[in-house]
This record gives structure tokens, sequence and C-alpha cells, in this order.
């Protein structure tokens, strides 16, 4: 089995395989990201913008749903900006 990345979600540490979507590892571990157009398992569309979050170092908002989880990733899913 690959080893697990390990990254923060609102300040939880949690641990995910690798190519894990963020909205997954955040719903397996307890963290609801609200989301209208994403259903596990089928094509990904982003088109809704309900599961946006705030991801340290990145410029923008990303959408969880497309996301896949990165070593040492910082996310946070109620801010002002979200």
């Amino acid at each position: 089995m690959a080893d697990l990345v390990n990254l923060m979600i609102d300040g939880r540490a949690i641990q995910a395989p690798p190519g894990m979507l963020v909205i997954d590892a955040a719903k397996h571990s307890g963290i609801e990201v609200p989301a209208f157009c994403y259903y596990e398992g089928l094509t990904l569309q982003a088109a809704c913008r309900m599961c946006l979050v705030e991801v340290e170092k990145m410029p923008k908002l990303m959408t969880a749903c497309t996301l896949p989880v990165a070593e040492g990733m910082v996310v946070r899913t109620e801010t002002p900006q979200v």
C-alpha cells in the first residue's frame, strides 16, 4: 500500500491516500464541505462552486471536489474569503 499523505484541514491533522480528493478526505474525517454537483464516482464538474476552500500558498480559492491531497497541504473550509 502507498504511503499516506499528511495534511491539515481546519486545524486537524489528516492522513489520506495519494490521489484522494480534498472533499473526500474531509468527509472521511468528519468535516463537511458543501457541494451540489459532486457525486463520488461520477465525472468531476466543479460547476456549482459550493465546495470552495482556502489552501495555504494558493493565490485563489480552490474547488475541493477537483483538488487532490498533497503532502503538507493546509486547507481551511470556513474563512471570511470562503
